[in-house]
């Protein structure tokens, strides 16, 4: 009871923070919490100077809806929603890493929206109205399950994936609206893709504990403990050479991923009016 209770207050006071009360998350900061924009490369350590920045922002954003919170583990969560700026409605994605009523880390994506891309229309169909990230029920797995998953996406090894997803399985790209209905409809479509699909050169997979390990397509794979729900961040690389950091949740049911979602952001110039709390590391 005690850890619902924890897990309560801490959605609480990010909600209140999202929402647009910048010391709302105070409490919940540990004294040396690790703020990361990895698009950017900035890193904001310590509960004082991220209190600080967040005080400073000249353009604060307004939150669109409600935020969608989901627990990865026992010590990590994870929040998605949409913000107004300026230049328009962004999407978030961080990921938190949480001791209780304490956060010491968090890791902070933003992807703007783009336009359904016409080649994909044969494969997907649009989000349903609602919330799109309505749980279908998700079981808890083991890490080898989400390391075995992970491999076969860097590897691009499609008959592996019809393994180990759900014969009901779903995939959402929040920021165009689109979904694939089906594992056979994602596979089609990536098969067509212009120009031919990215690369994966790193992932990292984040829960509620984390080992590091050698996958077979990149560099480093960090994998995590338990749970329903498992994400990965992801640096695609692109034909063109472009690059973009990728975050993909999942959820499982039945042992098999049942549920992905995937939001892609390209990086962005570190803000100049952040630079006073920037780690200069």
């Amino acid at each position: 009871m005690g850890d619902e209770r924890d897990r309560a207050f801490v959605e609480e006071r990010i909600g209140a923070y999202l929402g647009g009360d910048a010391r709302a998350a105070g409490p919940l900061l540990a004294d040396d919490f690790v703020k990361e924009f990895p698009q950017s490369g900035e890193r904001i350590r310590g509960r004082s100077n991220t209190m600080a920045m967040d005080a400073a922002n000249p353009m604060p954003p307004q939150l669109i809806g409600l935020p969608h919170m989901t627990w990865c583990g026992e010590e990590q969560l994870l929040v998605e929603a949409r913000q107004a700026y300026p230049d328009g409605a962004w999407w978030i994605v961080a990921l938190y890493d949480v001791e209780g009523r304490t956060l010491r880390r968090e890791a902070a994506y933003y992807g703007a929206p783009f336009p359904a891309p016409a080649w994909r229309a044969p494969y997907v169909v649009p989000i349903p109205q609602g919330d799109p990230t309505a749980d279908p029920g998700g079981q808890a797995v083991d890490r080898e399950l989400v390391d075995r998953y992970f491999a076969a996406l860097a590897a691009n090894d499609f008959a592996a994936l019809t393994r180990l997803r759900h014969p009901s399985f779903v995939s959402d790209m929040p920021q165009s609206g689109e979904r694939y209905p089906t594992h056979q409809a994602q596979v089609a479509a990536e098969l067509a893709y212009p120009g031919g699909l990215p690369a994966i050169s790193t992932k990292r997979l984040r829960g509620a504990s984390d080992t590091w390990t050698v996958g077979p397509s990149f560099s480093v794979l960090r994998l995590s403990g338990r749970g329903a729900h498992w994400s990965g961040e992801a640096l695609l690389t692109y034909p063109s050479g472009e690059r973009s950091h990728a975050v993909t949740v999942l959820e499982y049911r039945d042992g098999l991923v049942i549920r992905e979602r995937n939001y892609y952001c390209p990086p962005f110039e570190a803000a100049a009016w952040r630079a006073a709390w920037v780690d200069p590391a």
